[in-house]
């Protein structure tokens, strides 16, 4: 098919319509986003009303294998239930290992498909009108851009989808890849334009032009220091540039064209509220930093104010945001303005009535270097800022009461996810007078030093001695000395570059080897066919993987499953 496309020579009446088509197609496509919240919502609506039909008919409180679940289960009903599930499942998997979930490239898939039938729509053959069009109609996308990147607590979407940054952060990321898309024509097509036309020379020399350039190529440098490879190589590098640059950008649009300026308003409304409210959500604490012993983990019990503090201790497993502020500095070097940039996430270990722990990995990073040289100083207590508490967990349903069997799996420093949640659902077991093997927890790691600081903790830990904890050590004693050199992964996992000591802080319970993920799965789903099953687990992207995998084939058995993955990762 030949290009439809052409340079018009239009009058006055015409321009002005094209302009009329190209603000109005704008806005049609940032209304648009108001369509899969809608659709989620009405989703949720209907999940609801089933779930209350069916509450008015079966008695959930009774046992998994009673006739009445069964025939429930069993119903047309329960077999569309099930479809449902398994078909959710499906669109959670991976198309390709590293790429998105085939749910979110079916979605943005469709979305690209909307937003292109509106840059072509009603453009007849006007080759000016094309290339503008994509253009206004990826300025448009801007603020649901920034919308999908906010961290604050009111994050409009976070609420509207009932999710956390976290999960939006994944459509910050398709969103980006669509809008450079987009973007990539719009300057591709202007720049040819300026060829056929014989202009160039006289165009790239016009103010608004330049700033066009300018702003593309910023885009172009986001896009591509957003990849993986160079986040893993320095991910200070992909976060400065990120910030700086998605701030930059926006006075640049605003002078690139005046159509666009609403969108960069909306834009900087957005990225302002964010940061207040993130500030305002920041608090101060002198900060107890202490090294765990033969191991890179270093432990920090920071104060939390007492109107705070509940927070923390509503929901387990949450997260939040350290940054070190210049007073804790002493020590750098001048390059200790980078932490000024620098918001890490850690997940909160432990809470008690006035602190909050956190125990991390010092690696390569600034941050983690940083406090490992502040737990050298043992009488020192530096000021450490923490923003939040964050993330899913606090949308968890209550596994305890909702859920027949719940298995719990942590590699390595995931255990600071797994272990709050693990000890919270055995103590509303316990208040609820059920029996305390309906949760059972699975922790691996590379030595038994990585578990110092769950057996240290001042409060009272039954991790230890715990019938329904199995601990997998897959390094002995003797094979320490001989890995004092490996490399740390870069995904942050399982491995340990440790010191030998005497004694282990615990025992393998489980054994001397990986998890067999397969079985544990296998003798997890196997008490009752009728059981409702949740599953999380935290650890590397491998151990992830092939647990979701296991899990896989019991939802295609339908089994009803919750699965969580709080995988490390970028």
């Amino acid at each position: 098919m030949a290009w439809p496309y052409h340079l018009l020579d239009l009058t006055d009446e015409q321009k002005h319509e094209r302009r009329l088509l190209l603000d109005q197609y704008g806005v049609y496509a940032q209304l648009s986003a108001f369509i899969p919240i809608l659709a989620y919502q009405l989703y949720r609506l209907a999940i609801w009303v089933s779930s209350e039909r069916q509450r008015s008919k079966v008695n959930y409180s009774a046992i998994p294998s009673s006739p009445t679940l069964k025939r429930s289960r069993a119903s047309t009903a329960g077999s569309f239930a099930r479809s449902w599930r398994t078909t959710i499942w499906w669109l959670g998997g991976e198309f390709t290992q590293g790429w998105p979930s085939r749910g979110q490239s079916i979605a943005a898939g469709a979305w690209t498909s909307w937003l292109l039938f509106l840059c072509i729509h009603k453009t007849g053959e006007d080759y000016l009108h094309i290339t503008k069009r994509f253009g206004v109609v990826a300025a448009s996308q801007f603020p649901v851009h920034y919308m999908l990147s906010m961290k604050s607590q009111y994050s409009p979407l976070a609420f509207a989808f009932r999710s956390s940054h976290e999960q939006l952060n994944a459509w910050h990321r398709i969103s980006g890849r669509i809008i450079h898309f987009f973007l990539i024509c719009h300057a591709g097509w202007y720049i040819n334009f300026f060829v056929q036309a014989g202009v160039v020379k006289k165009r790239l020399t016009d103010p608004v032009v330049i700033v066009g350039i300018v702003g593309f190529f910023l885009i172009d440098i986001i896009a591509v220091t957003s990849l993986e490879r160079v986040r893993r190589w320095s991910y200070r590098v992909f976060f400065v540039l990120h910030l700086m640059i998605g701030l930059w950008l926006l006075p640049l649009l605003f002078f690139h064209a005046k159509p666009l300026r609403i969108y960069v308003i909306e834009s900087l409304v957005l990225f302002l509220f964010d940061l207040i409210c993130r500030n305002l959500d920041t608090v101060t604490g002198f900060a107890t930093i202490t090294p765990v012993p033969h191991t890179k983990l270093v432990k920090l019990k920071i104060p939390i104010p007492e109107s705070k503090i509940s927070r923390f201790q509503a929901k387990p497993g949450q997260h939040v945001y350290l940054s070190i502020p210049p007073a804790s500095r002493p020590l750098f070097s001048s390059a200790s303005w980078i932490h000024d940039f620098l918001f890490n996430p850690f997940t909160v270990a432990e809470v008690s009535d006035t602190d909050i722990t956190l125990v991390l990995r010092a690696l390569h990073g600034p941050t983690t270097k940083a406090l490992s040289s502040l737990a050298r100083l043992s009488k020192a207590r530096p000021p450490i800022k923490i923003e939040g508490p964050l993330g899913c967990s606090q949308r968890f349903p209550n596994l305890a009461a909702d859920y027949d069997r719940v298995l719990l799996v942590a590699g390595g420093v995931g255990s600071t996810f797994i272990i709050p949640i693990y000890l919270h659902a055995q103590e509303q077991l316990a208040a609820e007078g059920k029996s305390s093997n309906r949760v059972e927890l699975i922790w691996s790691m590379r030595s038994a030093a990585e578990a110092i600081w769950a057996v240290d903790s001042e409060k009272e830990n039954p991790i230890e001695e715990d019938k329904n904890v199995k601990i997998f050590l897959t390094r002995s004693n003797s094979d320490d000395h001989d890995h004092l050199d490996e490399p740390v992964p870069v995904d942050g996992s399982v491995e340990l570059d440790e010191l030998q000591w005497t004694e282990e802080p615990v025992k393998a319970t489980g054994c001397r080897e990986r998890p067999d993920l397969r079985k544990i799965v296998d003798e997890t789903f196997r008490h009752g066919n009728e059981e409702r099953v949740a599953v999380l687990v935290c650890g590397p992207k491998q151990m992830a993987r092939e647990l979701r995998e296991q899990v896989g084939r019991w939802v295609e058995k339908g089994r009803d499953v919750y699965f969580h993955d709080e995988s490390f990762g970028w």
